[in-house]
């Protein structure tokens, strides 16, 4: 009589599981679509989460998405690995989580997945997406392979020519840069992120008329480029074109963007002119740059801005730059520590404390903050 009863139970259980799972709200498409044109990415969550049946990509997919949009990336992650494990071929998963970890600055967790990208679309954007990850992972070598790749495929994407001829700049290949410059310019002349690397090469080629040339081009785009201007700069002074030299050192000015260096340019060309005045007091205004103590309390602070803006990445810029200027060790710290808490980046993090520990020991930094420092350091190698 108990066996009956329960079998009789079972069965009622599994009608209703049965009945409830046929009456379980389907995703409608419209409704999806009218919240994402919306731009309302929680409302779009909340109704997936109650729809979404674990084992349908699509759906799946329309949930990673509403969780990309709305900034929640732990989220997206994982709804994006639970799509490669239904299917390991889904190449919108690749693309956002390669992506996702970019942003965050994690190049070495997106390696992996642009790699399967590129193997399963080996097309010049995911050759590209492939290499620039290498690069910010600090594998040059890799990363130029692939970028070569990405170049022979379409080479005109200008973020690819401009990082090849960067690259062959960086290599003292002057011809070789010139030779993927001059074609996407003959094609596309106004593009500043070719340009740019143009007036480099355009200089170190010693042509500086052309250097000179894609200089004023930019000018008349309004571009601030401090890098380029200054050969700009001194390929004027050099062809003893010396008003032009000055110009760029005006148009800086008045955007409060010149520097020591072009400011010299412009000085010297005043001398050459015999504007004797205005020359010392562009040399002045260099030596007051030059020995500025406060210039690094700035950077600092401007770091300090940033970091509490969570825009990271410029807030260890201005501190590398602090660090360029006046070789503080306490700089390196504050980048380790953005790095450690804030982008979750141990191995980037342990290489500035480690870079701080060795500076601080000859300039004797604050004992407090190097037993921090190593303590912390043998935290992170112990959790390895």
């Amino acid at each position: 009589m108990h066996t009956r009863c329960y079998l009789l139970l079972l069965l009622i259980n599994l009608g209703l599981s049965s009945t409830y799972a046929q009456q379980a709200p389907e995703i409608d498409q419209a409704v999806v679509m009218s919240y994402f044109q919306d731009q309302q990415y929680e409302p779009a969550i909340q109704y997936l989460q109650s729809r979404i049946q674990p084992d349908n990509i699509k759906q799946l997919a329309l949930l990673g998405y509403a969780y990309y949009q709305a900034g929640k990336w732990p989220e997206t992650i994982q709804t994006y690995q639970q799509i490669l494990h239904l299917d390991s071929a889904y190449i919108p998963a690749y693309q956002y989580l390669g992506g996702i970890y970019m942003q965050q600055e994690q190049a070495r967790l997106a390696i992996p997945h642009y790699r399967k990208l590129a193997a399963l679309q080996p097309q010049a954007q995911t050759y590209k997406q492939l290499s620039f990850a290498l690069f910010a992972a600090r594998e040059a070598d890799s990363g130029f392979v692939y970028l070569r790749h990405a170049y022979a495929l379409n080479p005109f994407d200008s973020k690819v020519v401009a990082r090849m001829a960067e690259e062959w700049l960086d290599r003292q290949r002057y011809n070789a840069a010139d030779s993927v410059l001059q074609p996407y310019l003959a094609k596309d002349s106004l593009q500043t992120s070719v340009i740019i690397p143009a007036v480099k090469t355009a200089y170190f080629r010693k042509d500086y008329a052309q250097a000179i040339m894609l200089g004023q081009r930019l000018m008349r785009q309004q571009v601030v480029s401090v890098a380029a201007y200054t050969f700009v700069a001194a390929a004027c002074y050099n062809l003893k074109r010396y008003q032009e030299c000055i110009y760029v050192n005006d148009f800086l000015t008045q955007m409060n963007m010149s520097t020591e260096a072009i400011m010299y340019y412009a000085a010297m060309a005043c001398t050459q002119l015999k504007d004797y005045i205005r020359s010392n007091t562009l040399l002045q205004t260099c030596i007051d740059l030059a020995k500025s103590k406060s210039l690094d309390d700035y950077y600092s602070a401007m770091s300090v801005n940033y970091e509490g803006q969570h825009v990271f990445r410029k807030a260890t810029a201005c501190l590398d730059t602090a660090y360029y200027l006046f070789h503080a060790p306490l700089r390196q710290y504050s980048i380790g520590r953005i790095y450690d808490y804030h982008l979750q980046n141990p191995a980037a993090a342990q290489r500035y404390y480690k870079r701080y520990l060795l500076l601080a020991r000859s300039k004797e930094e604050d004992p407090a903050i190097s037993r921090y420092v190593t303590q912390r350091l043998g935290e992170m190698e112990g959790g390895k």
